[in-house]
């Protein structure tokens, strides 16, 4: 006798023969229909990255969390990179990473440095937060 598990299914209370297929497809529609209402829609990338400089920016924000010449320490300071790196990996954005690194390199440039890590590295705390600050409203525009 083959197994087909009519029997498993016959001991539960569920239909038999052919009805158990049907029964089985109409669960398994009902079961994606909910999972498909459940599932949260994805950020726009554009709120995506404004939520990772926002939160790098959190990171740095205490003069004693932000530290130059440095990704991070052992006591957990960062830079502005080491920040945005953080932040974009632990709120699994990637892509907005990127954007929000290089819209941050972009008003890096126009203050006149090579890079985020030049700008952040050769500049007082609040400047580095100031070119946060930038970026997040350039980005909410």
């Amino acid at each position: 006798m083959p197994f087909d598990g009519t029997e498993f299914f016959r001991d539960q209370g569920l239909p038999a023969g052919g009805a158990i297929a049907r029964w089985l497809r109409s669960a398994g529609a009902r079961v994606r229909q909910l999972h498909t209402r459940l599932r949260a829609a994805p950020d726009p990338i554009d709120a995506a990255v404004l939520r990772v400089l926002e939160e790098a920016r959190g990171l740095i924000e205490q003069r004693e969390d932000w530290t130059q010449g440095i990704l991070e320490t052992f006591r957990g300071e960062r830079c502005a990179v080491g920040a945005l790196r953080l932040a974009a990996e632990f709120l699994n954005y990637e892509a907005a990473g990127r954007l929000a690194y290089a819209r941050l390199a972009e008003i890096a440039a126009e203050r006149g440095f090579s890079s985020i890590e030049a700008m952040n590295d050769y500049s007082r705390h609040e400047a580095v937060l100031s070119a946060f600050d930038t970026a997040i409203t350039a980005v909410r525009r």
